[in-house]
């Protein structure tokens, strides 16, 4: 290889060290990439003087000031993802003394080549990178802009914290995470730090709660409820948390408004039940004490007298019977909760209920499940509730039209025991089946109504709930459902 051809060769390599260095530049863009290529290209060539270049790019159109088509000329096509998109060309401006192969020689024909396929493939890059900061500027618009809190932790630092975010919780230290802070209200912290463990360690693949939290500190005025949604991710190539927090405050506002109207229209319902249970004996007592006065103006009415001051006394006692039953419904006992199975107050509200099962003829069919796990609950207390069920389910036989049934069954069903008890009773309406709850109301002549309300209490006073649907014997199907005990015991 001579002098010539060596000089040659060096302005070859120099010309794609040159793109190479072009595209390195820092901060530029496709734009200049395809303006310099076209001036990079003339000083490759044999003859540098007469050259000039041009280059064509999906509707972008690119040359040197000396640029005219002539017929000395050499071409490629630039593909982008397979598809020409453009062309580049080179042209003599001049002729030249005739070659073999032509004016170019098959070394610039290859040069060519190589910076048009290079062309190509910068394009592909730059449209990709375009397009990714185009998507990532599309979710990051959403994100900055959503109603929902979002937050990224990593490595048990927080990395990201969108608007919203800081709105819910205010201003906190860079790098602090959302789980670490004091602003969470104590009776949650242990509840999300065994969520967020079993989180990380992937025995969950989310993690969804409700926790209180204190945007500033020592204010307890701005408590607010947050729904959080918590998901293992990948960011930037390392795990991470990404959390999303709604402010459920109002909701939870809305809920404490309705219990509070609840509770009012149940103290309404419990007034007029007083009212009407108390009228009917002071009635009395007004005619009686009428009646005691005539009678004491007149010898030899003592039996009489006698048997007025009983039905004084009955009256009296009926009066006092129907407060107790109000203080009861209003503040039950304090439940004394113990780990234990719950099979052992069933059994002893069975044993409690014989007089009356055998005096109304009834049969009782029990199926009460072996191992089940442990309850933690009031015995007294539950077994009050089951005798009033098992009571009550005895009271609708009538021995001389009718054989009774009482099935009592025990189950487990996820984290909770279940406790059914059933007849074979005429069953009470659908329309009817929230109302039997209801203080004082009652469907029984003699009854004071009260009996279910403070069951339901007692029941709920343990985690648990008290429901009535239909049995399999066409009769009423009451469950209790109780929560498993949690921990060792």
């Amino acid at each position: 290889m001579n002098e010539l051809e060596l000089s040659l060769r060096e302005k070859e390599l120099r010309c794609l060290l040159d793109l190479s260095r072009l595209v390195e530049t820092p901060g530029i863009d496709l734009e200049g990439i395809l303006e310099g290529a076209v001036h990079i290209l003339p000083p490759a060539m044999k003859y540098p003087e007469i050259s000039c270049a041009h280059l064509t790019l999906m509707d972008r159109c690119y040359q040197t000031a000396n640029f005219r088509i002539t017929e000395w000329r050499l071409s490629a096509p630039i593909k982008v993802h397979g598809k020409i998109e453009g062309k580049l060309t080179v042209c003599y401006l001049e002729d030249l003394p005739p070659l073999a192969e032509g004016p170019f020689a098959s070394q610039k024909r290859h040069l060519l080549r190589a910076i048009a396929e290079r062309i190509g493939k910068i394009t592909e890059r730059k449209l990709a990178t375009a397009a990714l900061a185009k998507s990532e500027k599309r979710l990051t618009d959403i994100v900055e802009n959503a109603l929902v809190g979002i937050s990224i932790i990593q490595e048990g630092r927080e990395v990201y914290r969108n608007p919203e975010l800081r709105r819910l919780i205010g201003e906190v230290p860079d790098g602090a995470s959302f789980l670490e802070l004091s602003h969470v209200h104590p009776d949650d912290r242990k509840k999300v730090k065994v969520s967020f463990e079993a989180l990380m360690s992937g025995q969950l693949p989310r993690v969804d709660m409700v926790c209180r939290f204190y945007p500033r500190m020592h204010q307890k005025s701005s408590l607010k409820w947050l729904y959080c949604r918590a998901t293992r991710i990948d960011y930037r190539n390392k795990d991470a948390v990404l959390m999303n927090l709604m402010d459920i405050s109002p909701a939870k506002e809305m809920e404490r408004m309705l219990r509070i109207q609840d509770k009012m229209s149940s103290l309404g319902r419990v007034a007029a039940g007083i009212a009407h249970e108390i009228r009917n004996p002071l009635s009395g007592i007004n005619i009686y004490i009428n009646t005691l006065e005539k009678l004491l103006r007149k010898p030899g009415q003592e039996e009489k007298i006698d048997g007025i001051l009983a039905q004084l006394k009955s009256a009296s006692t009926k009066i006092e019977n129907v407060i107790r039953r109000v203080y009861d419904f209003a503040r039950p006992t304090e439940p004394q909760f113990e780990s234990a199975d719950i099979n052992h107050p069933v059994r002893e509200a069975i044993d409690l209920a014989a007089a009356i099962l055998r005096k109304k003829g009834v049969q009782v069919e029990t199926d009460l499940a072996d191992g089940l796990p442990l309850c933690r609950f009031d015995a007294q207390l539950i077994e009050q509730v089951l005798l009033n069920l098992i009571t009550n389910a005895a009271e609708t036989f009538n021995p001389e039209e009718t054989s009774g049934r009482i099935g009592i069954q025990t189950r487990q069903q996820d984290h909770h025991v279940l406790i059914r008890v059933e007849d074979s009773g005429d069953g009470i309406p659908e329309d009817l089946r929230e109302k039997i709850f209801d203080p004082f109301y009652t469907t029984k002549h003699g009854s004071s109504g009260i009996g279910l309300s403070i069951s339901q209490r007692i029941v709920e006073d343990h985690g648990g709930t008290l429901t009535v649907e239909p049995g399999q014997w066409r009769g009423a199907a009451f469950t209790i459902t109780l929560p498993v005990a949690e921990g060792p015991t």
